[in-house]
């Protein structure tokens, strides 16, 4: 019983209520496991089916009992007839247990589930009969202590240099039921508890040596020991010595002679808050288990499984570890299917890594010759390639000893100072952008009236080359690809960027895979000074736009760079643009109208989930595409 009241008043009518609860609940065991029993018995099982109900029976005589002593709204109930009850329950109990504890043994034949049930009525019965908490003044040492309470089983250090207070005192304890330890002086104290922990330590204040105030504080200065209640015990009465024991870090003080039901209160109490203390330690040494698991999902060395002993609680903290083991095996499945699939996408990299590029003479921009310095610090290497912007190349930069790209802008975009500024203004959008699938832009500058980009150089092809020397890609990795562009993007969009040119020539991939996105805050200008009306520009860049940006929508939103996606991930599956037409009108008039085969009928390889998820991407209206890129990167994550 855990109901804790004053030994000699009886019980109130809030204490009946909750030790009715307390014994009708075994009851409910009881009775319900051997009910589901009995239900399953056959025919031939007589011996068993006589011993459940046996069982059935003494539970319900259980119940009448409790009803009779403990009925209902009753306002008050005598600690005699609550010692009685108890005492009238042991035979039923026992009837119980000598019907039920044979077929334990005798059960294996019946399955595991059949003798799981048994010892749960055994355990239950086993709960029927406990002595009050508070049982009335005179009663036997034995029956004092409250079988299964919180305190039961606490163990307490009495610290006395007399022999007779030591003794009164642990015979005190023993009678309350709690396991008592004594010692004679501070030394002797200290020694024992460095050997074992106490729930509770009764201190002398005045002893030979070292007295209960150095004992004290000791205790309060070792953060081993610090929350171990201290109640001291002394002759001394003094209102100072009280408040000195207290100011020192000791509970309670109780002056000699001590009342013991005072006593057993002051214990109580002290026992509850280290009990609370215990607890609340334990929530925070778990809390911090939970954190340091938080710490190795991001060092990549979280192990699943790690939080089972916390995941056990049945509390918030329990769910929140549950919830937190689901998902960091869910991020680390997604990121060894992410490892994989760049992996596939390496093996694609290093096939097309031959791929010839164009020279000098193929380009229509006037080039700058190898070894030939630029703007004073940089010092061209070779020639990368060409675009609608300009030229590009890799150099060194002499002031830093590092290699950097250096994209030349052609003359006829930037044709005044309102263009030049509008320039800078996205590159400074676009220089907010840090993520590893960006490539990072340094700085703008103008050299003997030609203007240029300083940017992050990345060795490596583009997606347009692997397209172009490996024809279509396999599903794999056109998801490693997928899945770092819709990531780069969400950084992007979150900055307030959009970048308004995704299409496989702004797509790099170095050696290892890993994507990097090419041109933001250069798009935005090219657009500005160039139109889809001009011919031969329908297999560039307008086979990339969304509908809204083939008709010159200038309130764009990121969701015009997850069509973008759309069609690369189209053209990646297929190996085919999702819109061709040989004419810009044409373009538009099948972007506007036409649905495109879905990837899977173009491609069979294509699953099912994955060709929806690029339809999804081609809406032609904004509003029925996947909402942002941060949302794509995660449905990513839980495709296969």
């Amino acid at each position: 019983m855990t109901v804790g009241v004053d030994p000699g008043a009886p019980l109130s009518r809030d204490a009946v209520s909750g030790l009715r609860h307390e014994l009708r609940t075994p009851v409910n065991h009881i009775m319900g496991y051997a009910e589901m029993l009995l239900e399953d018995l056959g025919p031939d099982r007589s011996e068993r089916r006589t011993a459940l109900e046996e069982a059935v029976g003494a539970a319900r005589d259980v119940l009448s009992l409790v009803s009779v002593s403990l009925p209902a709204g009753r306002t008050e109930v005598a600690q005699g007839d609550v010692a009685a009850l108890y005492e009238s329950l042991r035979e039923p109990q026992q009837r119980i247990l000598r019907a039920l504890t044979p077929l334990v043994g005798d059960g294996a034949d019946a399955g595991d589930e059949f003798v799981a049930d048994l010892k749960r009525i055994l355990n239950a019965a086993g709960r029927l009969v406990s002595a009050p908490a508070s049982a009335p003044a005179g009663t036997k040492e034995a029956a004092a202590a409250p079988s299964g309470s919180e305190d039961a089983q606490a163990r307490i250090l009495v610290v006395d240099d007399v022999e007779d207070n030591r003794e009164l005192l642990r015979r005190r304890l023993q009678r309350e039921g709690y396991a008592a330890d004594c010692a004679e002086d501070g030394h002797a104290a200290l020694e024992m508890i460095a050997r074992q922990p106490y729930d509770l330590v009764l201190l002398d204040m005045l002893m030979p040596g070292i007295d209960g105030y150095e004992v004290l504080g000791r205790l309060k200065e070792s953060p081993a020991t610090r929350d171990i209640p201290v109640v001291m015990i002394s002759a001394l009465d003094e209102l100072e010595k009280m408040a000195s024991c207290i100011e020192r870090g000791a509970e309670d003080y109780l002056p000699k002679p001590f009342d013991p039901v005072l006593l057993r209160a002051r214990i109580r109490a002290c026992l509850e808050k280290k009990r609370l203390r215990d607890k609340e330690v334990e929530y925070l040494k778990q809390v911090g288990r939970v954190i340091e698991a938080a710490t190795a999902v991001e060092t990549g060395s979280y192990e699943s499984g790690t939080l089972a002993e916390v995941a056990s609680r049945s509390d918030e903290l329990g769910r929140l570890a549950r919830v937190f083991d689901g998902m960091a095996a869910e991020v680390r499945s997604r990121e060894e299917r992410l490892r994989r699939r760049i992996d596939d996408l390496k093996a694609e990299v290093s096939a097309a890594r031959g791929a010839k590029r164009p020279s000098g003479a193929e380009l229509d921009f006037a080039s700058l010759g190898t070894g030939k310095r630029f703007a004073g610090r940089y010092e061209v290497i070779e020639t990368v390639g060409a675009g609608a912007m300009g030229m590009v190349y890799r150099t060194k930069d002499l002031e830093l000893d590092e290699e950097v790209a250096i994209k030349t802008v052609k003359p006829e975009l930037v044709v005044d100072d309102t263009a030049v500024e509008r320039f800078k203004d996205e590159i400074r959008l676009a220089r907010r952008i840090s993520h590893r699938n960006v490539v990072r832009t340094h700085d703008f500058g103008e050299w003997q009236g030609v203007y240029y980009l300083t940017m992050e150089y990345v060795e490596g092809v583009t997606v347009r080359d692997l397209l172009n020397t490996r024809g279509r890609l396999g599903v794999s990795p056109t998801m490693a690809i997928a899945t770092q562009l819709a990531a780069a993007l969400a950084v992007a969009h979150e900055q307030g960027v959009i970048h308004r040119d995704i299409k496989p020539q702004n797509l790099l991939l170095d050696g290892d895979g890993v994507l990097k996105v090419m041109d933001f805050g250069v798009a935005r200008l090219a657009e500005r000074t160039s139109g889809i009306t001009e011919t031969g520009l329908v297999v560039g860049t307008p086979a990339y736009m969304s509908p809204e940006q083939l008709l010159t929508d200038a309130d764009l939103d990121p969701r015009s760079d997850l069509w973008a996606v759309g069609v690369v991930l189209y053209e990646c599956l297929t190996g085919k643009l999702p819109f061709t037409a040989s004419t810009p009108v044409a373009l538009i008039a099948k972007v506007l109208n036409e649905t495109p085969p879905t990837p899977t009928e173009l491609n069979a390889e294509v699953p099912e989930t994955l060709s929806a998820l690029v339809l999804e991407l081609l809406a032609k209206r904004r509003e029925d595409r996947i909402g942002s890129a941060q949302e794509l990167e995660e449905r990513l994550g839980r495709l296969g």
